[in-house]
């Protein structure tokens, strides 16, 4: 690792520590003042529901009906505790704190008020029983207490609702470091990692004899003080240069002289017109655009189905919920390979901020649709652009990894889409819960702004691509008859997807439903992957920079998924499900990295085509895999039981994975007989 990047890290790690320490603190204060103003909350219903009650016993004492004639108590109380949901029980005793009547579920130890106790002058006697909050409120015959009417609330309603209060304060927190991390890392880059490595490569470039270069001379901090200073020691080399060819010249001995500043020539080079060494975009400046578009695109994943619905006023029922998603990642699946074909035509820049106007457009339909289909048309035009742009940012991190970091640069786009996912998702549902669908829709076409905006300051201008151009057909035939990039697609990139949306956003929610788990719960429990994966992400890409057996990396990786889904055949389905989105999460982002990095070494073969055709035919290939997955766990499911369904798609994993390590073998005898 390079003296800069070691030094964008640390800088990045401090901050988002003292930012989490800083949140961290604010977040743990919150709960307890959540903690502190809901707790009175509670007490205040469970007096109000007893005040009722009270009341009506009352006025039955004041007509005259003896407390011990009290008749009808059991259905009074009854109706009571139906009439107010998350009463534990209501409870009627007598001034000795001897039970009369009761309805619920009072805990086996209660104990009533003992006798002699003082009726409060106003409201009830509050205090914590077992795993209740008791309210008892005083029932008065001639003046006297002659029982007590008590409501409790059971304190697992508090302690759920701060559960959920920690797990959203936790979401926060994550989105807030993630998305930190993001701005720190490319306001590093653009501000101290490129001016650093541009330093870096002028001197390489002055040490080999190019006297011919200069740097920028707008460059601010140490770095810019350095490239002026070398751009001062240019110039003077090339005035001392300059003055010794003309003092030759004038010389004696001009043609001996002129001989030996030839010999010179031959090692170093001299110019006038120096040449301006760029800054270099870097992998990290097509990080954070990436990041934002994602964030934007996914602030409508949490309701997407429910608007869709709402246009179409509760007709055509789940195919109508589901129409805009389809419509989406079937845009994103025919438009893939024409997004590669322009990334190859007018380079990545050129090709996001063309991918980003149908984004753009794509997001105002939707704020601005009155139906459900142009509501999907909508959501189509959002594919098309978010194929483009996803394309051009691979294509950019490919150009732009330095030697030996292919995978860990490739694996930045993995890591890049999932953390805006996150992001996206959790935000989006505060946002349209507060200020509706349609400007959620808005603010995603104000971040897509934004991104474009950002990419023509950020992104240097590039070209086509130099690599052989050849028409859509022609790219395919020719990517798929290369052999390596056939069996990746079968047995690793089209198995991954099938499991990931078959698994981890079909069967996964439907089975953790049927464990009885809340909603909030189901979505933390599939959040498990996005959260595994980040981290498994940069492993992988890691282990394959380290070791250059990336294919062996995606056969672990489906063999590791495919172990994860057979654990239902060793344990619980409680203890099971968890344990396989975290599997799944790990693998998936094992295998993200290696596969994108084999794809420039595979785009270097005879007739094979350019790296942006053959990207664009994986992603669209993984797409394929995302559309039957789904689908495919459906038809299981109704064959079968969702433990059935898990184990048939970890068989289909492993032997994949097997399929692909044999494949991998096979072709490296073959190498070793030709060798």
């Amino acid at each position: 690792m390079t003296p800069d990047r070691r030094l964008v890290g640390r800088v990045v790690a401090v901050a988002v520590l003292l930012l989490t320490l800083a949140v961290g603190f604010v977040s743990h204060t919150a709960l307890r003042s959540f903690e502190t103003e809901l707790r009175p909350e509670l007490e205040r219903e469970a007096t109000i529901v007893g005040s009722i009650g009270a009341r009506t016993l009352q006025r039955a004492l004041d007509l005259g009906v003896p407390f011990n004639g009290l008749s009808g108590l059991d259905e009074y109380l009854a109706s009571l505790l139906a009439a107010r949901q998350g009463l534990a029980y209501v409870l009627l005793t007598d001034a000795a704190g001897q039970r009369i009547a009761s309805a619920g579920d009072a805990s086996g130890d209660f104990a009533g008020l003992p006798a002699g106790t003082v009726a409060p002058e106003r409201g009830a006697l509050m205090r914590l029983l077992g795993g209740s909050y008791d309210a008892a409120l005083p029932v008065l015959e001639s003046g006297r207490v002659a029982g007590w009417l008590h409501v409790g609330i059971a304190r697992a309603r508090l302690d759920t609702a701060l559960d959920d209060m920690r797990w959203d304060v936790l979401i926060v927190l994550l989105v807030v470091l993630l998305a930190t991390t993001e701005f720190l890392r490319f306001v590093l880059s653009r501000t101290v990692a490129a001016p650093i490595g541009m330093v870096l490569r002028l001197q390489s470039r002055l040490a080999g004899g190019d006297w011919t270069l200069r740097a920028p001379g707008d460059m601010g901090a140490e770095a810019g003080r350095v490239a002026r200073h070398l751009n001062v020691l240019v110039r003077r080399m090339n005035d001392r240069w300059d003055r010794l060819c003309w003092m030759a010249a004038q010389s004696g001995a001009a043609q001996r002289a002129g001989a030996v500043l030839d010999g010179v020539r031959e090692r170093l080079r001299f110019g006038v017109a120096a040449v301006q060494e760029g800054l270099g975009a870097g992998a990290a400046s097509a990080r954070l655009p990436l990041f934002l578009f994602v964030f934007a695109e996914q602030l409508s994943t949490s309701f997407n189905p429910i608007f869709a619905l709402e246009l179409a006023g509760g007709q055509g029922g789940i195919m109508g919920a589901a129409l805009p998603i389809v419509a989406f990642v079937a845009a994103v699946a025919l438009f893939t390979p024409f997004g590669g074909a322009v990334v190859a035509r007018h380079g990545p820049r050129n090709a996001l901020l063309i991918g980003l106007l149908p984004a753009a457009i794509g997001h105002v339909g939707a704020a601005l649709a009155t139906d459900l289909t142009t509501f999907a048309i909508a959501r189509a035009v959002c594919g098309a652009g978010y194929a483009i742009v996803t394309i051009a940012c691979q294509v950019h991190l490919a150009q732009e990894a330095p030697q030996g970091r292919v995978a860990r640069s490739l694996g930045g786009f993995t890591a890049a889409v999932m953390t805006g996912a996150v992001c996206g998702t959790a935000i989006g549902a505060v946002m349209a819960d507060r200020v509706g669908f349609r400007l959620t829709f808005v603010l995603s076409m104000l971040l897509v702004a934004g991104t474009a905006l950002l990419v023509w300051r950020a992104f240097a201008a590039g070209g086509a691509s130099e690599q052989k151009q050849m028409g859509l057909w022609h790219s395919a035939r020719a990517a798929f008859a290369e052999p390596r990039f056939a069996l990746l697609v079968l047995f690793a990139a089209i198995p991954a997807k099938v499991l990931l949306g078959g698994f981890i956003f079909f069967l996964a929610p439907l089975e953790l439903r049927e464990l009885g788990l809340s909603q909030a719960a189901i979505g933390r429990n599939v959040m498990l992957y996005g959260l595994c994966m980040l981290p498994a992400i940069l492993v992988g890409a890691w282990l394959t920079d380290r070791t250059g057996r990336g294919g062996l990396v995606i056969a672990f990786a489906g063999a590791l998924n495919g172990v994860a889904l057979l654990l239902p055949m060793w344990l619980d389905r409680e203890t099971a499900l968890p344990l396989a989105i975290i599997g799944t999460g790990l693998a998936q982002g094992l295998a993200a990295a290696p596969m994108l990095a084999i794809i420039p070494g595979l785009s270097l073969m005879r007739g094979a085509p350019n790296s942006a055709a053959m990207l664009s035919f994986l992603r669209l290939a993984e797409r394929f895999g995302s559309v039957i997955g789904p689908p495919a766990a459906a038809a299981l499911l109704a064959l079968g039981t969702g433990q059935e369904t898990m184990l048939a798609l970890g068989v289909l994993s492993l032997a994949t994975a097997i399929g692909y390590a044999l494949s991998l073998a096979f072709q490296r005898l073959r190498q070793r007989e030709a060798a």
